[in-house]
């Protein structure tokens, strides 16, 4: 199937230039000094621009709602898809699932005119292109194996499962089965051909490649360090805890499949708190996540620092 244009084309002004497309994930506003550098985020700067927010904002649906409110008076689009942060539930008393919550949040952006489906939208390079949303869950090696970016190590302890929050805070029906699986199947409409470039983006990671730091990524973790007056050497495992494996918990194949059968140019990830910008068999891979401040601090989110805010992805920037 081929989608045209017969869904809502987002244009700018007349007169106005077009917009440009930005990308950033995992602000986590929860913390005040990621709130604090959101909502400093310049006011004229992004006015004809659009925003992709991939994931990991809060899992206060409150604190959700603001921070959506206020990027939206700062771009004059913003496309947006859950992480898994917003889906815990921490009353344990609730009877709503992960699942309830995750359509909560998908409700609540249509009353905010936040993007969460594919709209067309006009470049500032002339072109139009469709900006598609992908939702997406993780999956595990014990929950399916095949659809799983999991890499056993010889260093992984069993004991830093327990660390991860996700085994605590989210509340799945009974029902479900493969989670990854299950949200892949809410991309089913959207996953056909267009008929005009397509930038795509999802909260997790769609390959495994991704995971690993390059040449390039330590270098560019180095340049940032050097910014910050810190000695250029990248931290060793990529500044993360002994013992964890984050491939258990990193994204799934079946995004992959996805990205590859829309056609994507250019695909925008987070999840990872450790920055990529990587082409890979013609689709770019994009990940420009905030993250937590230490993170910030020793260098691993690179391209925070030159950018001061969000990414542009699209038309291609230095």
């Amino acid at each position: 199937m081929l989608v045209s244009s017969f869904m809502r084309k987002i244009t700018c002004q007349t007169g106005c230039k077009m917009a440009r497309i930005f990308a950033i994930s995992d602000i986590h506003v929860d913390h005040f000094v990621n709130k604090e550098w959101i909502q400093g985020l310049d006011h004229e700067k992004y006015t004809n621009d659009v925003l992709l927010l991939a994931g990991d904002v809060t899992d206060s649906l409150t604190l959700l709602k603001s921070t959506l409110e206020s990027l939206k008076t700062k771009f004059k689009e913003v496309f947006y898809v859950p992480g898994n942060h917003e889906l815990w539930i921490r009353d344990k008393s609730s009877s709503e699932t992960s699942v309830g919550k995750f359509n909560s949040i998908i409700k609540m952006c249509k009353t905010l005119s936040v993007h969460t489906e594919p709209r067309q939208v006009e470049t500032s390079d002339g072109e139009c292109v469709w900006i598609v949303p992908l939702f997406s869950w993780y999956a595990t090696p014990e929950e399916d194996r095949q659809d799983s970016l999991y890499v056993s190590g010889p260093s992984e302890d069993p004991s830093t499962l327990t660390l991860w929050m996700d085994n605590h805070m989210c509340k799945w029906p009974d029902s479900i089965g493969s989670r990854s699986k299950f949200f892949g199947k809410l991309n089913e409409d959207r996953v056909c051909a267009y008929d005009a470039p397509v930038i795509s983006f999802s909260h997790f990671l769609p390959r495994m490649e991704l995971i690993q730091a390059e040449a390039e990524d330590e270098h560019c973790v180095g340049e940032e360090r050097r910014m910050l007056g810190l000695q250029p050497e990248m931290p060793k495992r990529q500044g993360a805890m002994a013992g964890f494996n984050f491939t258990r918990y990193a994204g799934c194949k079946t995004l992959e499949r996805q990205i590859r059968i829309i056609g994507s140019q250019v695909h925008v990830y987070g999840h990872q708190h450790r920055n990529r910008d990587r082409l890979i068999d013609g689709v770019r891979y994009v990940s420009h996540c905030l993250g937590y401040k230490k993170e910030r601090d020793e260098g691993l989110t690179y391209g925070i620092t030159h950018w001061k805010g969000p990414k542009q992805v699209w038309p291609k920037a230095d």
